[in-house]
């Protein structure tokens, strides 16, 4: 191994090639271009990069080696004629429809703001703290905190 690896390195190194193994297999045809240079120095130098190969590699093998009969054609059909249909597709077959689009998305919110607003405004205006006219005046208001002066506060 390289001299200025650290343990966290190699560590963070092995953990990757892990994924690209699990992602792409043990074939290095199979690996993208720009992550094979990589992976194959990791090889040369490192024996748990190895290890990991071989056993992607037996994995690999197992799973050419298993014999899988294709579906039947009216199996596939019944799957498909009984899965949920997605949305676009749905809106293809209803042309009178409109589709929800990111602006429709958005007009929830807004509207809950725009009547918690006007709401607020409403009963702003409705029910307030003092009687009919009745205003408070900043020497007038008590503060129900007991028996202080005013001078006190």
């Amino acid at each position: 191994m390289a001299g200025n690896e650290t343990e966290r390195d190699r560590a963070r190194a092995l953990v990757g090639f892990a994924a690209l193994l699990d992602a792409y297999g043990a074939e290095p045809r199979r690996w993208p271009a720009d992550r094979r240079a990589w992976a194959d120095a990791l090889l040369a130098r490192s024996p748990a990069a190895q290890a990991l190969r071989s056993t992607a590699a037996r994995l690999d093998g197992l799973i050419d080696a298993a014999c899988v009969d294709p579906a039947p054609a009216h199996l596939i059909g019944r799957v498909l004629a009984s899965a949920p249909q997605s949305s676009l597709a749905q809106a293809k077959r209803q042309p009178g429809r409109p589709r929800a689009g990111w602006f429709a998305g958005l007009t929830q919110p807004v509207l809950g703001l725009a009547f918690a607003a006007v709401l607020g405004l409403a009963l702003g205006g409705v029910v307030s703290p003092f009687a009919p006219g009745e205003t408070a005046e900043a020497d007038t208001v008590s503060l129900d905190i007991g028996d202080i002066a005013e001078n006190d506060l």
